[in-house]
């Protein structure tokens, strides 16, 4: 059951070529379907927690025995680009962060208590006489900013087992239309 055998054919000149035009059936692959799964009953899905060195298709054998079914943990989840929806494991992640900083121990920013971003602590928030100071705060460095998007990731929606011949049906109904 693989994602692009739902799709249409289109002809299509292969060769680009016009003394020497080849017709050919291709997949369409231009054809989009994004119906939001309007499904609130939260005994459809399971949660799953995504380890290092997790993908899609190792996810959909492990809970559906096919994995040609990987396009259906992505669509679950509303993920696009298995490149930048995915979290990255942990070795990509510094590679990343040390591509995108100059300094992954950096200071990205400071939060207080609650985890709401403030000022540096001592710089003052108001001239009055004496000044008001920003007071104490935790040092977020640029690498732990990272990590925390990249762990917001992790924990994604698993369309139970009993559903998935619907939900590829549904699918198939939707690329055909």
């Amino acid at each position: 059951m693989a994602y692009f055998t739902y799709f249409p054919t289109t002809v299509y000149d292969v060769r680009g070529d016009k003394n020497n035009v080849r017709i050919d059936r291709v997949t369409n692959v231009l054809v989009r379907a994004r119906k939001k799964l309007e499904i609130t009953n939260a005994s459809l899905f399971e949660q799953y927690f995504i380890q290092d060195g997790d993908r899609a298709d190792t996810l959909a054998h492990q809970f559906y025995s096919d994995s040609t079914l990987h396009w259906l943990i992505m669509y679950a989840n509303y993920m696009t680009n298995p490149y930048y929806d995915w979290p990255l494991n942990y070795f990509d992640l510094q590679k990343y962060v040390a591509k995108k900083y100059d300094d992954a121990n950096g200071v990205h920013h400071y939060e207080n208590s609650k985890g709401d971003v403030v000022q540096e602590p001592g710089t003052p928030i108001d001239v009055g006489v004496p000044p008001v100071l920003a007071g104490g705060a935790t040092t977020i460095t640029n690498f732990l900013y990272e990590e925390r998007l990249n762990d917001k990731k992790r924990t994604i929606d698993i369309i139970r087992v009993e559903y998935v011949p619907q939900i590829v049906r549904e699918f198939k109904k939707l690329i055909i239309e």
